[in-house]
């Protein structure tokens, strides 16, 4: 599982998407389920690595014509500033992700903020009738962040990153280009701002095959309990999501304010991130949330500075500043 080395002259890829969503209530002549968002934008950044850094050396930018979902979802509408007029001016689906993948060459390193756009990314190409293997190795650079900075353990959005950062902003947020370009910056930054030999560490132990499966999520029944709740979904924790094995346990299972958090180990296909968040739903009944994701050394850091709170504060958790915004979100495609 675990990637590739880097070395002076290779590429990264950092792209982002942003896709438009069925309508509500709409009918459609096929299983939306299967396509919960139709891409409309491809925005990229080819960055060059050498010398313990990387350097910007083209852009990518591509506007996309929907041919499932042809009029913008309201939350769409509002995110991307885009309008239905927009939608009639690209290019199609498979034509646009041919381009991409002729700007991205033969072997480079994907990454973007988030693992959702190489998801949906997949999910589009089934829809169109393509082979849905990439075939690259990807690079979350949103858990990058939170490990080279004082976020530690913590999901930010691009902009919060932007603002760490003091990087300019000169162009809006939420285009697939834009934010293409500040995730591109992001990771200039963080290889400017720390030592390579750390960076390189990290990223050769975070970026995965961006064809395999790495997360595992499940959602518990409604219930009056939050210990119900919490039970519910304890068996989905209790074995490997791929071979159905026991998992033999790296870290016992514990609770900050609403969330468990553990590391176990499967003997046929490694170690697994485990998050459990309890949640109330609008009727005032509980159900858990419970994440699977096989654990790469961002986990690792999440793992350990969730202990070294927990070890400190207890499950009461650390105090809480009052300055949650809608900068704190991890934003994907549509963040």
């Amino acid at each position: 599982m675990l990637s590739r080395m880097i070395k002076d002259g290779d590429i990264f890829i950092v792209f982002d998407l942003e896709w438009n969503q069925p309508i509500p209530g709409k009918e459609y002549d096929f299983d939306v389920s299967d396509l919960p968002g139709e891409i409309i934008e491809i925005g990229a950044v080819k960055l060059k690595y050498d010398n313990g850094t990387v350097f910007p050396i083209d852009v990518f930018s591509c506007d996309i014509k929907p041919e499932h979902y042809k009029v913008l979802h309201f939350h769409v509408k509002k995110v991307t500033h885009k309008s239905n007029s927009d939608l009639s001016r690209g290019v199609s689906f498979p034509d646009a992700y041919r381009r991409f993948r002729d700007f991205c060459g033969s072997d480079p390193i994907l990454g973007g903020w988030g693992n959702s756009d190489t998801d949906m990314l997949k999910c589009n190409l089934r829809a169109f009738g393509m082979d849905d293997k990439i075939g690259l190795y990807f690079l979350d650079i949103q858990p990058l962040f939170s490990v080279f900075s004082t976020e530690k353990g913590r999901q930010r959005s691009v902009e919060f990153a932007v603002d760490y950062y003091n990087v300019p902003k000169e162009e809006m947020f939420h285009s697939a280009t834009s934010d293409a370009k500040y995730t591109a910056l992001i990771l200039k930054n963080i290889f400017d701002r720390n030592k390579a030999s750390e960076v390189l560490s990290v990223i050769s132990s975070s970026s995965v095959n961006c064809d395999m499966k790495r997360e595992y999520s499940t959602v518990g029944a409604c219930c009056d309990r939050k210990n119900e709740a919490l039970s519910l979904v304890s068996g989905f924790t209790g074995k490997c999501p791929i071979c159905g094995e026991g998992f033999l346990i790296r870290e016992e299972p514990f609770r900050i304010r609403k969330s468990v958090y553990a590391l176990y180990k499967c003997p046929n296909d490694g170690e697994f991130f485990s998050r459990t968040r309890l949640k109330k739903n609008k009727d005032g009944k509980f159900y858990a949330a419970s994440v699977l994701r096989l654990a790469t050394q961002p986990e690792y850091y999440l793992i350990a500075s969730k202990k070294e709170e927990f070890d400190k504060y207890g499950s009461a958790g650390a105090p809480v500043v009052a300055e949650e915004s809608s900068q704190d979100t991890a934003d994907g495609g549509q963040g």
